[in-house]
């Protein structure tokens, strides 16, 4: 191979003095790297290891699942359909003692945050990755479960003559967002983990988001 048709991860030795650079291009290249894990297997135990956790033999892993992309798949479609259990049984229970809407939405979203305070490697797998690695092309990523519960949470809201200047969905997104956010900061700022931190803000938010509401 010539020098014109090097790979482009061979460089030049920089002049004395420069560590500066170095350090800088080091910090870029992770930053690459880290952008393209983010398309690969976001799981981060061994089928061996999931079996020994069982208590079954590695091989009886393969009965079940293929290899490990496939286990990660089964994990995040689960968790998201525990939440939206989770959120659904919030809203019914609030319904059951009377709770218009609103209250309801309030339900919902403390039950998001409680699942995602208890569930956090659950959680990191299903929101930590890039969404294209689940399921074959054409199929409905199962995220889609969980903002669809979002979005009947809103339209309940309107089906009570709450309106939204935004609408329905940029209204979901905003929520949906905000306690996301907010649970993501709260797992890593300052080793702070209480969690009547997160309830608060969950019900300061809603009552923000109804605030903004106009009938």
């Amino acid at each position: 191979m010539n020098e014109d048709t090097a790979t482009d991860t061979t460089r030049r030795r920089n002049p004395r003095g420069q560590g500066d650079r170095l350090r800088a291009e080091i910090l870029a290249a992770v930053a690459r790297l880290l952008d393209r894990k983010l398309t690969e297997n976001p799981l981060p135990v061994s089928l061996r290891e999931v079996a020994r956790e069982v208590g079954i033999a590695a091989q009886s892993m393969y009965l079940h699942f293929a290899d490990k992309d496939q286990l990660a798949r089964a994990v995040a479609e689960d968790g998201y359909q525990r939440v939206v259990a989770a959120m659904r049984e919030a809203d019914a229970q609030a319904a059951d003692h009377g709770a218009d809407a609103g209250e309801r939405l309030r339900a919902q979203a403390n039950a998001f945050c409680t699942f995602a305070r208890t569930e956090r490697g659950v959680i990191r797998l299903m929101f930590g990755h890039n969404a294209s690695t689940f399921g074959e092309p054409g199929q409905t990523h199962p995220a889609r479960l969980l903002w669809q519960q979002w979005l009947d949470a809103i339209h309940a809201c309107e089906e009570e003559g709450l309106r939204w200047p935004d609408g329905a969905e940029q209204t979901a997104i905003l929520l949906w967002s905000a306690l996301f956010g907010r649970f993501a900061l709260w797992t890593s700022t300052f080793g702070r983990h209480n969690a009547q931190e997160l309830t608060t803000f969950v019900d300061r938010t809603v009552d923000t988001l109804l605030r903004d509401a106009h009938r």
